[in-house]
């Protein structure tokens, strides 16, 4: 019974906070003034996937689906701080094909400090240095993947490599690489059905932030579902 209240408040606070973001993300503050003449974009599925990240996020990093005991509490509350962040950037990349810096560039100072505060609480520095280095590598990968001809990887994308390989480097190299994997699968996935149904043209751009922000989820909940089943 407990872990059911858990759950449902989850879903809750995830709800209240979905419908929050739908309600700015409706304002499109965030489309420059060449921009303005897009359709409004569907926005239905951002309080449902606001709801299901912040149960999903806080079941994959706490002990259990009750309160943990210490200031382990802080871990949970870091990812679901930061599935709060990946749904509008979700949204802005589908609407636009632009991951803003507004959003991107102080997530990392934020990120760090909040990594730094989840080594403090559990005493594990190592997944700190761990959580900088895949921040660092995953920047560089897709600097690379950005730089080839025709690879359909912009900046934006690689900003949010970084933040990602910080946020899945916390946990373990596993779960950066997991992360990786899924996008390239999803992402592979998306454009091959874009390209099937005629939406978009080999010489097209799509949104690659939705793959990479699936990619991520999918690794954060791997291990936790994995065990669950096992």
């Amino acid at each position: 019974m407990p872990e059911l209240v858990m759950v449902v408040a989850l879903l809750v606070v995830g709800s209240a906070v979905g419908v929050a973001l739908r309600q700015r993300l409706r304002r499109l503050d965030h489309r420059l003034p060449d921009e303005t003449d897009r359709p409004a974009p569907r926005s239905g599925w951002v309080i449902p996937t606001t709801a299901l990240l912040t149960a999903l996020a806080w079941w994959a990093t706490a002990p259990g689906f009750g309160l943990p005991a210490g200031l382990e509490v802080i871990v949970p509350i870091v990812y679901v701080l930061a599935v709060w962040t990946m749904v509008p950037l979700a949204f802005i990349d589908l609407d636009v094909h632009r991951l803003p810096d507004r959003i991107q560039l102080p997530a990392y100072p934020i990120l760090a400090a909040l990594l730094t505060l989840c080594s403090l609480a559990t005493g594990d520095w190592g997944a700190l240095i761990r959580a900088l280095v895949a921040g660092i590598t995953l920047f560089v990968l897709f600097v690379v993947l950005a730089l080839l001809p025709g690879g359909g990887i912009g900046f934006g994308d690689v900003k949010l490599a970084g933040l990602l390989g910080m946020l899945l480097g916390w946990l373990s190299w596993a779960q950066v690489f997991i992360s990786v994997m899924a996008t390239f699968l999803i992402g592979g996935v998306v454009a091959a059905l874009l390209l099937a149904t005629r939406t978009k043209g080999r010489r097209d751009e799509f949104a690659y932030g939705p793959s990479m922000l699936l990619g991520a989820v999918v690794a954060l909940v791997y291990p936790a579902l994995l065990r669950a089943i096992m």
